[in-house]
């Protein structure tokens, strides 16, 4: 294999691994969606102090309303970060941080490592 094929190759690669990064990102888009508003960032602090919560103790610590509250709970599930259980007639919510969502974003991290540690980005 000579220099330019190996230069191609080597673009190739990098190319995929871009390719792969927004693939990666476009996945986590409901993920940085949640972690993205302030109020959802609050109540993500919250949790971080008490396990579990219901969303009256929640609205207690908050200024917004109970619906406001929901809402955001709403979100922050749909995304994977929080997950709910029923017990009698209350929910309670409780930090997932599932294994996906953590993994979803460390693969994010290392394809953008991939990427910024390649040699062959100098053949841009």
């Amino acid at each position: 294999m000579d220099n330019s094929q190996l230069d191609q190759t080597k673009e190739s690669e990098l190319l995929k691994n871009k390719k792969a990064l927004i693939n990666e990102i476009r996945q986590a888009t409901d993920i940085f969606k949640a972690l993205a508003d302030p109020v959802r960032q609050e109540i993500l602090l919250m949790f971080m102090i008490a396990k579990r919560m219901n969303v009256a103790q929640i609205v207690e610590q908050s200024p917004l309303s109970r619906p406001a509250i929901s809402h955001h709970l709403k979100i922050l599930k749909q995304a994977g970060i929080l997950s709910s259980t029923k017990e009698r007639t209350e929910v309670y919510y409780s930090l997932t941080i599932e294994n996906s969502v953590v993994e979803q974003l460390k693969k994010i991290v290392r394809v953008a490592e991939d990427i910024l540690n390649d040699p062959a980005k100098s053949y841009e």
